[in-house]
């Protein structure tokens, strides 16, 4: 981070006893690996933002400002390349509430989603709870470790007439795998012939090593755009997790007004009187890498 946010990462917090999900659900002398949530404190430009909306004691109902679609899109465009537009954008409560509603809204009852295993687990959660049939098509590990698609058992999976959707992990979390815009490229072919939609969860794309390039699936070429549906968030680079705040990016529009009007129905598309403030402090300039 830049020297101006003093963001210390050598600080250590004993979270135990403190509603923590991640520790406080682990027994004694067990390490908590098992969800992507840091024991550091929040950037304190973040911190400053969410003091700020405390001390004024306005917690009223709020409304997506212009300065919460402008810093996503800064974002964006400067560290990633990708020059969203705002009417892309659809603010929403969290990546998981969204993905769910996403499945209900863009397949029916019985059909099929495609996951790529091993993946975080809530996928599997978001296809079966809403009633629909679980595919997977497992990642195969290299002889050098590396974690690869394999190809040809993802496109027989995509061909059946009866899958509709595919959820992406973009980067892969827990194999660590940063796709490639050739690797995306190529699925979001594959998806686009076989008539299946890609949601692509992007939330750790911001926390890859050094020199290593993120490509959001939906800016690998034209055709990933016309079938992406990308979730981003700052939950995990700014580990911001508990103040509920996304937003899903969807270029084609007949797709983003179908899935707008899921992610209302479903009472998920409004951040609250914290979460705007937050991405708006985490997405700004001091939020930057120096």
């Amino acid at each position: 981070m830049s020297s101006s946010s003093n963001f210390n990462l050598d600080e250590c917090t004993d979270r135990r006893g403190t509603g923590s999900l991640k520790w406080d659900k682990a027994g004694p002398g067990e390490l908590p690996m098992w969800v992507a949530d840091m024991d550091l404190r929040t950037a304190p430009v973040v911190r400053r933002a969410l003091a700020r909306v405390a001390r004024e004691g306005l917690l009223g109902y709020t409304v997506v400002t212009d300065a919460y679609e402008q810093a996503v899109t800064d974002w964006w465009t400067r560290r990633h390349g990708w020059p969203l537009q705002r009417d892309w954008l659809i603010p929403t409560t969290g990546v998981v509430a969204a993905i769910s509603s996403i499945v209900r809204s863009v397949t029916n009852v019985f059909e099929k989603v495609v996951i790529q295993q091993p993946v975080y687990n809530i996928f599997t959660n978001s296809v079966l709870n809403n009633g629909r049939r679980l595919v997977t098509s497992d990642l195969r590990q290299g002889e050098n470790g590396e974690w690869r698609i394999n190809w040809a058992d993802l496109e027989a999976k995509l061909a059946d007439p009866l899958a509709t959707l595919m959820i992406l992990c973009n980067p892969h979390n827990p194999v660590g795998r940063v796709w490639t815009r050739e690797e995306l490229a190529r699925l979001g072919t594959l998806a686009a012939e076989h008539h299946v939609l890609v949601v692509s969860d992007e939330v750790h794309c911001d926390l890859t090593l050094p020199g290593v390039g993120y490509t959001p699936f939906a800016a690998a070429a034209p055709v990933c755009a016309e079938v992406g549906i990308t979730c981003l968030s700052p939950s995990k680079a700014f580990n911001t997790a508990g103040v509920h705040s996304a937003t899903v990016v969807i270029p084609e529009p007949h797709l983003r007004s179908r899935v707008e009007r899921s992610l209302n129905t479903d009472e998920v598309a409004e951040p609250g009187a914290f979460a705007v403030p937050a991405v708006v402090a985490a997405y700004s300039a001091e939020g930057r890498p120096g």
